[in-house]
């Protein structure tokens, strides 16, 4: 596997801890707004996946399909936690804003310190939207921990 499609595969992972994660807080909630806001965002990661995906097969090697296992690892948690408090809403708001925070890091990482320049390009053409989602998911968590 080359460098580039190593890059992108690991964008592609981090980008699928979050879908898996927004889609299954979104099948969690009672709120039809965050239900909403949840798939909207899991929507979004997908189409930035599609894309990564054919940049790798445009290399003549496989997309990832997965997750990470930390990404995996970290949902469970989550998922654990939100059973157990009294506002599950709330602790899935904010472990998404930690897989943001996760995907944010991976794209700046992509065009700050990538060797290859069409890792950097992709991750800068990202960015824009990536810090988007971040920033949205940051606002809700500091909106409901004022509530």
């Amino acid at each position: 596997m080359s460098k580039t499609t190593a890059n992108l595969n690991d964008l592609i992972e981090v980008l699928n801890d979050g879908i898996t994660f927004y889609d299954d807080a979104a099948s969690s909630t009672g709120n039809s707004a965050y239900r909403q806001l949840f798939l909207r965002m899991a929507t979004s990661k997908r189409a930035i996946v599609n894309d990564l995906k054919v940049h790798v097969s445009q290399h003549g090697e496989q997309p990832a399909d997965g997750g990470t296992i930390a990404g995996a690892l970290r949902k469970t948690y989550a998922d654990v936690r939100a059973r157990m408090s009294s506002d599950p809403d709330a602790q899935y708001i904010d472990h998404l804003e930690e897989t943001e925070d996760r995907i944010l890091q991976a794209f700046q990482d992509g065009l700050t310190t990538s060797e290859n320049a069409e890792v950097r390009q992709i991750a800068q053409q990202y960015l824009p939207d990536v810090r988007r989602m971040h920033h949205e998911m940051r606002s809700l968590k500091q909106q409901v921990k004022a509530a």
